[in-house]
């Protein structure tokens, strides 16, 4: 009877233990660290003679393939893709992601919005403005 009593408990907490741990990977599962994106070039808000280059890190976290830029100046929008890009890894895991348009941009503002995943389903999208005159 003492054995039917340990193998009875031993099962029982295997059970729990099993219950918890699964129930700790479905919350894992879920969780979305989205990209950060950070030290713009021009600054945001920066006033500027023209605007041809810009430059931002994204996070570690980042899918360098996913990475988009779009630079919009009134009508005139340029459409980045990760290959199009300039994307170096630097020693901290960020990545440094560089671009230029085609022609230097010369009054008004532009507008820099940038998309990128973390992993499927965990997007994130930012941008700023930068005043030419």
């Amino acid at each position: 009877m003492t054995t039917l009593i340990r193998i009875a408990a031993a099962t029982v907490l295997i059970l729990s233990g099993n219950a918890a741990h699964a129930y700790g990977s479905s919350q894992s599962s879920q969780h979305c660290d989205k990209p950060v994106f950070s030290e713009f070039q021009p600054a945001t808000n920066k006033y500027l003679q023209s605007f041809s280059e810009f430059s931002f890190t994204a996070s570690a976290n980042t899918t360098l393939t996913s990475i988009m830029v779009t630079v919009s100046a009134g009508d005139t929008k340029y459409h980045f893709m990760s290959k199009e890009l300039q994307i170096t890894h630097q020693p901290s895991g960020r990545l440094e992601v560089k671009g230029k348009v085609d022609r230097p941009i010369e009054g008004g503002f532009a507008r820099l919005s940038i998309t990128a995943h973390s992993k499927p389903g965990c997007e994130k999208t930012d941008g700023y403005l930068v005043r030419i005159h």
